[in-house]
């Protein structure tokens, strides 16, 4: 038993997917999927409904990055200055990839429960 299925993350993965060496999680709880890509990206990706004050409805679909990066310094060639860019950094290794994903899971239904009780979220 994997660390996602210890945490009822159901793989969802499609055959394009498959096909693409793309994995596909669901986490039933915070109804967020989660993507490892053969490339080495990392993401959580989820939809929200919301309902204007006008009682207008609608989807917005959000995802994220949530592979680890580091700062890279760059110098300005126009005057000199010294800023920072931030670099994603790719997770070659299938394992390390799902190790981060259960991190990630745990990690945002803890950032949901600290919000708002989950069943007041509109799925």
């Amino acid at each position: 038993m994997t660390k996602l299925q210890a945490l009822k993350c159901v793989e969802v993965t499609s055959q394009t997917q498959a096909n693409n060496g793309t994995q596909c999680f669901h986490d039933p709880i915070t109804n967020t999927d989660y993507l490892s890509y053969e490339n080495g990206y990392i993401r959580r990706a989820y939809t929200r409904s919301h309902v204007t004050p006008k009682g207008y409805k609608y989807k917005n679909r959000s995802i994220y990055q949530l592979n680890p990066t580091k700062l890279t310094p760059h110098f300005s060639s126009w005057d000199g200055s010294r800023y920072y860019e931030k670099e994603r950094l790719m997770v070659m290794d299938p394992a390390e990839r799902l190790e981060i994903l259960a991190r990630a899971v745990v990690n945002f239904r803890t950032y949901l429960k600290k919000q708002k009780p989950i069943a007041q979220y509109n799925y």
